[in-house]
């Protein structure tokens, strides 16, 4: 009984360390960030199947201090800060509050959806390559995303090996009624200031 016994226990060790999965647990790692702990300017890129592509640039100071530039084509900007929303029609002069919206509460929300999310992560790929000369990790999986509608992703991250940045990220996305690819090409924005409107 006893031998029968350990004998089941070796089993259950061994099946867990077949499922232990490196490369799911880091891409997992890099799809709970919330955001990478300073300063960001990231240029964005989104591609609708049959449709033209359009830019903008994002730049982040922080969960409650964000602003997004629309440059191709060109279009109102978006700030974000406090806890309100605001958009400006003269390229940042002036601001317009469109709404209220709770921060704390929705970073709340990202992060408990995110966590919903994460645990439909699968066929998770990593390599290493360069990228712009630098040496940089790709940490790729499929998952599903299931707020506001279901969509099937293919999510990629370039991850900047000598300080663990993320420089590059792409989001293949298909949904019921639609297919994009958004990419986004990050860097550390440390000067980086934004409106504060009173």
């Amino acid at each position: 009984m006893k031998s029968i016994l350990m004998s089941l226990g070796l089993l259950a060790v061994t099946s867990e360390a077949a499922l232990a999965d490196p490369c799911r647990d880091r891409f997992t790692e890099l799809y709970l960030q919330l955001d990478q702990g300073v300063p960001t300017k990231a240029a964005v890129t989104t591609a609708f199947k049959g449709a033209p592509e359009s830019k903008n640039d994002f730049l982040y100071l922080g969960q409650d201090h964000y602003m997004t530039v629309p440059t191709s084509p060109a279009g109102p900007w978006v700030l974000g800060y406090g806890n309100a929303l605001y958009q400006s029609a003269d390229e940042g002069k002036t601001w317009d509050k469109i709404r209220e919206m709770e921060t704390g509460q929705n970073a709340d929300k990202a992060r408990a959806d995110k966590e919903t999310n994460a645990e439909t992560i699968r066929n998770a790929a990593c390599s290493a390559e360069d990228l712009d000369g630098e040496p940089v990790e790709v940490v790729a999986a499929d998952i599903t995303v299931s707020q506001g509608m279901v969509t099937e992703n293919r999510y990629t991250y370039w991850v900047r090996k000598s300080d663990n940045f993320i420089v590059k990220a792409v989001y293949d996305t298909k949904a019921p009624n639609f297919e994009m690819v958004t990419t986004q090409e990050i860097e550390k924005a440390p000067g980086l200031t934004l409106p504060a409107p009173e």
